[in-house]
């Protein structure tokens, strides 16, 4: 064996040039591709996958007759009636959520502290924390009996800002000159999107999670989509930033619904959700409502990760080159080696004569395609970091630099399994495209080419 790898370095040395040349055509294609994949899959991905087919966003289309729906995450929020409504049906789901975009200034009670900083936040309900999977590192959800009291959730980066870091719970911090009591930190520095407020954006995620009684009581802004029908559209400004009393009777829809449904009665209980809604909003319509012909939906979030897939056509038709490029930098591999290989002929021809069998001259030059092949993914793998790099700082700058880095770069960041599963890919593709070289200079016989 120490022979063999022997003649194949000796092979990588021999013509040094065309050695030089297939690496860069494979590294190139190899970047591009591994770069690409990477992106593609990394921004496909939930920690909300396993549990998708079961979660469903629940709209009523309440809005006026003209009002258009351009894709699934338009559908309108409940309204304040309609979520009561839904409260109050007797229904059966694991978990019934509501919860509304806000925005506030947070603020250390030390006045020689950490400075302000502004959070993006929800006001939800206690299961919000189980419908998305939220994960704590210091404490817990706040309990039923305090969703009324002053009480919030921060993220690791809220805490890691004003308490570096160390167990806050129990702790106060200020919003808008109010203090809240800390009941627990939580990390979503793995939940890539935002999906409750169904933005699914990569830009940003909540910096804190306030109850929703102490949020309406608070009249913290309601940030988030906020469709009104065309008689409420003059005071919708009012509705976002002070008026919630009178929010609550308007036809203005802000809190996004979610129904986590049992994964064994799965089906059972959607239609029983889809046949409480349909028989609600026909009621509802006898009073002038829902004029709509779709006047619900229940899309399931498996549907809209699926949906907002579609989205990132430019980047699977980026991928889709890359896979193009990279087997066009395959056949190159094929041309290369049967370049180098004419020039072996005589040095196999005298191997062959000397008594090496062809199966012996077969595995020299798979050793030589593997050696060269190792060595075009390694450095292929060292580029597309620089590729994700690249792309991390393109998409930072389309954000105007407003997006949270470390959330974004989620996206544009090498997975090292992913990596390793795709370089063993590309290994048996290179591998494959030089077997034909391979078959033609072993096929050589003996002392043929040294006649003269």
């Amino acid at each position: 064996m120490k022979d063999l790898f022997q003649l194949a370095l000796q092979g990588v040395k021999q013509k040094g040039k065309l050695t030089i040349l297939m690496i860069v055509n494979l590294v190139i294609g190899i970047t591009l591709l591994l770069t690409m994949s990477t992106t593609v899959k990394l921004s496909g991905n939930s920690v909300l996958t396993d549990k998708a087919p079961q979660m469903h966003h629940f709209s009523l289309n309440y809005m006026d007759s003209d009002f258009e729906i351009r894709n699934q995450f338009r559908y309108p929020p409940l309204t304040f009636q309609d979520a009561q409504a839904l409260k109050n049906a007797s229904l059966e789901y694991k978990h019934l959520s509501f919860n509304y975009d806000t925005r506030f200034i947070l603020e250390s009670e030390q006045l020689d502290s950490a400075r302000p900083m502004i959070a993006t936040a929800s006001a939800s309900d206690i299961d919000y924390f189980s419908v998305f999977n939220v994960p704590f590192i210091f404490g817990a959800p706040w309990l039923e009996a305090q969703s009324e009291s002053d009480v919030i959730v921060i993220d690791k980066k809220v805490n890691d800002h004003f308490f570096s870091g160390e167990n806050s719970v129990g702790q106060f911090i200020k919003i808008d000159k109010q203090s809240l009591k800390i009941v627990g930190v939580m990390d979503l520095s793995q939940h890539k999107r935002r999906i409750s407020n169904m933005r699914f954006s990569n830009r940003y995620n909540d910096l804190a999670i306030v109850p929703l009684a102490t949020a309406e009581r608070m009249n913290l802004p309601r940030a988030g989509y906020m469709p009104c029908q065309t008689k409420e559209e003059n005071q919708r400004s009012e509705y976002r930033q002070h008026n919630i009393s009178a929010l609550k009777s308007a036809e203005c829809g802000y809190l996004h619904t979610w129904i986590e449904f049992d994964k064994q009665n799965h089906q059972q209980q959607l239609a029983a959700a889809t046949l409480w809604a349909r028989n609600y909003t026909q009621q509802q319509a006898k009073l002038g409502r829902f004029p709509h012909e779709d006047k619900y939906k229940l899309n399931d979030l498996q549907l809209l990760l699926n949906e907002f897939g579609q989205f990132m056509r430019w980047e699977k038709v980026y991928l889709q080159f890359s896979y193009l490029l990279f087997a066009i930098c395959l056949v190159n591999t094929v041309g290369i080696l049967l370049a180098k290989y004419q020039s072996k002929n005589k040095l196999v021809s005298l191997y062959r004569a000397l008594g090496a069998s062809r199966w012996y001259i077969v595995k020299i030059h798979l050793i030589e395609i593997s050696l060269i092949a190792f060595a075009a993914i390694i450095a292929g793998v060292l580029f597309a970091h620089l590729g994700l790099e690249l792309m991390f700082q393109v998409n930072m700058y389309q954000m105007d630099y407003s997006a949270d880095p470390s959330l974004v770069k989620h996206f544009f960041s090498m997975d090292y399994s992913f990596a390793l599963t795709s370089g063993a890919f590309i290994y048996a593709a290179i591998l494959i495209a030089g077997l034909y070289p391979v078959y033609r200079i072993s096929g050589i016989s003996p002392a043929s080419q040294l006649r003269g």
